[in-house]
Formats: C-alpha cells, structure tokens, sequence
C-alpha cells in the first residue's frame, strides 16, 4: 500500500488514516511500520480507500497533473535530494543550484524543509521560517535519542498551548500535497494545521509507541497554493516536530537541501539504520548528492583509510534505501585556516596578506598552501578515488578555485568570492559554485527524466 497513492514509489507503512475535513481534501496520518496507528476515526487499514484517480485539468486552464512514472519509464518530474554540511544548510549554494536547474526545467515543489532556525546557519531560500518562543531545539549529534529524529537531523519541541511554527512566502506556493514530520509519544499533545489562517487539520500525536508520524493534507482540486503555513499546538501537552515536506506533482524539478553545520559525513551513521531508510524511501529523490568533507579537513586526527570505509558505509546504506536513485558526490573546496590576530611589537611574525605571495612548499605541485590545513588535501583524494571505485559522479569544487591558497586569492577579489573564514563563501562565491555544479549535474538529471536507471556498484 502507498501511503501517497498518487506520489510515493517508496515506503510501504501500517498505522494510515484518511478523513475528510473542511472540504479541503483529505488528511492522512502515517505512522512507522511497528507503529500503531494514532486513535482517529477511520476505515481499517486494509480498506483503505485507494486514491483518488487523476484528471486532466489543462482545458480548464490548470496544470495538468502527472503520475510519477514506474522505473524504466520516462518521467516529467525530478527530485533531487542534497545532503551536506554547512555548505548545503544556508541554502545559498543549494538555492542557486535550484534556481538555475528549474529555470531550465520547471519548477516543482518546495520540497522537504526545517522548521524554525535550529541553528543559525540553516535556512531556506524558499520560505521564511519562523517559531515562537516556547520551542526549544534537539540536535541529533548531542542527542542520547537519535532515533527520536527524522532526516533533518533536528526537532522542534514544546509543551506549550498556542506555540507555532510558521512557513511563509512572498509569493503564492503551489502543492499537492503538505506533510508535517512528528513524533508521537504516550503523552503527547496535538496540533492544528493552518493554511492562510484557515484551520484545515487537527491531529493528536498521542500513541502507545514513541515514533514518527507524517501528518498531511491534499487539496480536493489536486493542487492549491498558500501563502502561509502554521502548526500550531492543540494544548499544554509535549510535541515534537521536525521537519515539513511541500510536494506539488507535474513536471519540474523539486530541490530539498538537508544540510547540518559543522557535519561531516560520520553524520549519517547517527541515524538508526531503519529511520534513515525509511525516511530517504519516504522522500524518494531520483538523485542524492552527498556535500562533505570541509569540516573532516580540518580533523588532525583523520585517519583516510577508516575515513573512507566510513563514507563507503553512509552510500551502501542510500543505495540500500534508493537502489534506483542516482548518486551524485560533490568534494571538499579549498578552505584555509582562518588568520589570527597579529601582533609584530611582541615578535610575533605575521602571515604575508597577499595570496600571491604565498610560496608553494613543494616544487612539483602547484597547489600546496600552508594555510590549508593538509587534511583537507587527503579528504579531497579520498573522496575523489572513491567516487571513481564506486562509479559515482564527482564534481571537483576545489578545482574551479584558483591553484595555491585559493581561498585567500577568492576573498581578495573584488567583489569577494570567500568570506572572511576562508571557510564559506559570498553569496557570489556560492553563485559562481552553483553555476558551475548546476552545469555539472545537468547530464544527471537529463539521464534521470529520459528514465535511465542509474546501476549501483553494490
């Protein structure tokens, strides 16, 4: 059974309701397969009422609304699914990425997104997200409950009545479909859901079990717009949410960006095995891109063989999810050691200010800086003999970058492509990225809506 009749190839689920409510379309509650299912009023799961069949709406002057193709098949919509460090989280990079790809293609839905700010480097260029003061954010890397978290890798909780989470967009937002990521538990309380301040869902997240539920609303046309979204708590009672998913069905690229600050790839073995490959068959991107490998630059202590058995671990278990998926790997850009304070009166040298000046350490290579904290120079090699063993596309980020510090020589242009950490980037620097990847991983998604299926070197 498919919990989205009309738009999930993926994940099979037990614990689904549907209702109608307020004539907007129709609700669903899915839990996880050893999850029962929440006490609403509803049919038996094994007479669940099949989805609705779609129609053509074009001569009424709508989109016309398509089915995503079984594999094999040629496809009028993309998903694409990039998961990263902080690089991917400000949505800068990935926003450029997403704009230059549905230019060319279409736009799709807004896709999977965060709510609130967990953290100051994750955004969305996409919506404003905002949440009132009694949430309070959990961390699966600081977490004793990693199981507790959906793929965002963060929950949003609170224990107060009238607490809410805003979407908002300037402009009026297409879907077909809106899926708010919980978690249930005992004594757990509910939440409405709110379009354009009309109630349209109301759902109690209490259940025997503590584990993940999606609750989500269908427009009965097919496909509506809003302009702003809320969940908002039901009473005084805990409740955990930790992402949203916007879908819209036809053609067009869909481009979701999970990206976690100060990540590097051991990231993902955070995740119970069972959650992460339920959630990535929930999402069911046609291509994953995998964007680590700054922050494991600058681990002293990296040891590049067990790294990259680690990385070897994280792509067996997306391919083990997404067998059909293709795999896209973008590798470390070049990053420096950010520049102390200097002070020549107490004796101490300072470092020379003009990138071009930097003398390189070794004479046969034309890319050795000493600000580079050498790491990095072993990340990029690791993940780049990876990708070729495991036939994954790999773009080189490094190498669009100016040979020796290039960090430093990017910061120094006018205007600056590198900010001030030599770390990130300008919002120019990850526009002249962007364009370069979007260029990049067009031969990827053209395979990808031709039908050709990636085959997995398993």
């Amino acid at each position: 059974m498919n919990v989205l009749g009309w738009r999930r190839r993926g994940l099979a689920t037990s614990g689904v309701a549907i209702v109608s409510l307020l004539g907007v379309g129709t609700l669903f509650l899915a839990a996880d397969r050893d999850l029962p299912a929440a006490p609403v009023s509803a049919a038996p799961t094994d007479k669940l009422a099949p989805a609705q069949p779609r129609t053509n709406v074009a001569a009424a002057g709508g989109e016309q609304l398509v089915l995503p193709a079984s594999r094999g098949q040629a496809r009028r919509s993309l998903s694409i699914l990039q998961i990263g460090d902080s690089h991917t989280a400000a949505d800068l990079f990935t926003g450029m990425v997403r704009q230059i790809l549905q230019e060319k293609f279409g736009q799709g839905g807004i896709g999977y997104v965060n709510v609130g700010t967990p953290h100051p480097g994750v955004r969305s260029s996409l919506l404003k997200l905002t949440a009132s003061s009694g949430w309070s954010y959990e961390d699966i890397r600081r977490s004793a409950r990693p199981g507790a978290f959906g793929l965002s890798g963060y929950n949003a909780s609170t224990s107060r009545e009238g607490e809410v989470l805003t979407f908002a967009s300037d402009i009026p937002a297409p879907y077909s479909a809106i899926e708010i990521e919980a978690q249930t538990d005992r004594d757990a309380g509910s939440v409405v859901i709110e379009i354009d301040d009309v109630p349209v869902l109301s759902a109690s997240l209490a259940a025997g079990t503590a584990g993940p539920r999606i609750l989500g609303v269908r427009p009965a046309a097919g496909i509506a717009s809003f302009r702003r979204l809320v969940v908002r708590t039901g009473e005084a009672k805990p409740v955990a949410i930790s992402a949203v998913g916007i879908f819209r069905e036809g053609a067009g690229i869909t481009y979701s960006s999970i990206g976690y600050p100060g990540a590097t790839v051991d990231l993902l073995a955070r995740f119970p095995e069972k959650r992460f490959v339920d959630g990535l068959r929930r999402l069911a991107p046609d291509i994953v891109v995998l964007a680590f490998g700054t922050n494991e630059g600058f681990d002293a202590n990296l040891d590049p063989a067990a790294y990259r058995e680690r990385y070897v671990s994280a792509i067996r278990m997306i391919r083990q999810a997404l067998p059909h998926a293709r795999l896209v790997m973008i590798g470390p850009p070049q990053g420096e050691r950010p520049v102390t304070a200097c002070k020549p009166a107490e004796g101490r040298p300072c470092p020379a200010t003009d990138p071009s000046a930097e003398p390189s350490a070794s004479p046969g290579r034309q890319d050795t800086c000493s600000q580079r904290p050498p790491q990095l120079d072993q990340v990029r090699e690791v993940q780049l003999r990876l990708a070729k063993a495991e036939g994954i596309p790999f773009w080189d980020w490094w190498a669009i970058m100016p040979a020796g510090c290039g960090a430093s020589r990017w910061a120094a242009t006018d205007p600056a492509l590198m900010s001030k950490d030599r770390v990130h980037f300008t919002k120019a620097g990850y526009r002249k990225s962007a364009a370069g990847f979007a260029a990049f991983v067009e031969s990827e998604v053209k395979a990808s809506l031709r039908g050709e299926d990636a085959v997995p070197n398993n």
